[in-house]
């Protein structure tokens, strides 16, 4: 898996999945993760993992990237644990830790989790171009079925030039922490304007070359021939009913 938020081309797993199967895959991410049941959510967490682990990446890569992730879902279920005082109190550390409080925590990180992760191995695996042609041959005018290419490879554009702005401030001795309220109007000055900046520059220069293309010019475009269907999209399918199914039981069973 690579260290950074984009599409990586492979030859295992979810890249031999059809964008159409990829996108169902991930719906049925999503529900499971908007669903009530907590267990549902950690086992489609670890599911969320072995597809990594298949499409060319490993546990401890793809969490190593989305670290930030793991480290705010923590901070999540601290902070219910820590809030929720009503149900049975298991034990006391200094104030109560209820069932009700452990629960809530764990449904909250979970549900952050599952939804970022699947999310992201989305993008990672799922072509933006054939992306855009499926969103074509569905219907939708070729200007907004572009939106998504220029969305996904704008995340890591910015992520790139963060990390040089930052090797340029090193080189001129100018430090910046978020530590404190100094630090962060620090920051903003010296890292977000000239990403920001930057950024402006480079959505400029893509507007010109497609303008210069004569993007737009017409209503409809010919869209690439549609992907054939395989054993993969076949398998994305199931597993998209399998997770939308789960999810519709638990909450009509009142799993928890």
């Amino acid at each position: 898996m690579r260290s950074q938020i984009g599409y990586a081309a492979g030859s295992r797993g979810l890249h031999h999945v059809s964008p159409i199967g990829n996108l169902l895959l991930l719906a049925g991410f999503l529900v499971v993760g908007l669903g009530p049941s907590v267990l549902l959510k950690a086992s489609a967490l670890g599911v969320i993992g072995l597809l990594a682990v298949r499409s060319d990446g490993s546990p401890r890569a793809f969490f190593r990237t989305l670290r930030f992730v793991v480290v705010f879902a923590i901070i999540l279920f601290v902070a219910q644990v820590l809030s929720i005082r009503e149900g049975y109190v298991l034990f006391r550390i200094g104030f109560p830790i209820t069932e009700q409080g452990l629960l809530a925590g764990g449904d909250m990180a979970l549900r952050f989790l599952v939804i970022l992760t699947s999310s992201f191995l989305f993008v990672t695996v799922t072509d933006p171009d054939r992306l855009a042609h499926l969103f074509i041959r569905m219907g939708i005018p070729y200007r907004y079925g572009y939106i998504p290419i220029l969305a996904l490879r704008f995340v890591p554009f910015f992520r790139d030039e963060l990390r040089t702005v930052r090797a340029a401030q090193q080189l001129r001795g100018i430090r910046t922490t978020v530590r404190s309220l100094a630090g962060i109007r620090r920051a903003v000055r010296f890292t977000f304007v000239p990403v920001l900046v930057s950024g402006l520059m480079r959505v400029d220069s893509i507007a010109m070359s497609m303008k210069g293309r004569c993007f737009g010019l017409h209503e409809k475009r010919t869209a690439a021939p549609a992907d054939r269907m395989t054993i993969y999209d076949g398998l994305a399918i199931v597993g998209c009913g399998i997770l939308i199914a789960a999810s519709l039981i638990a909450r009509r069973l009142t799993w928890s």
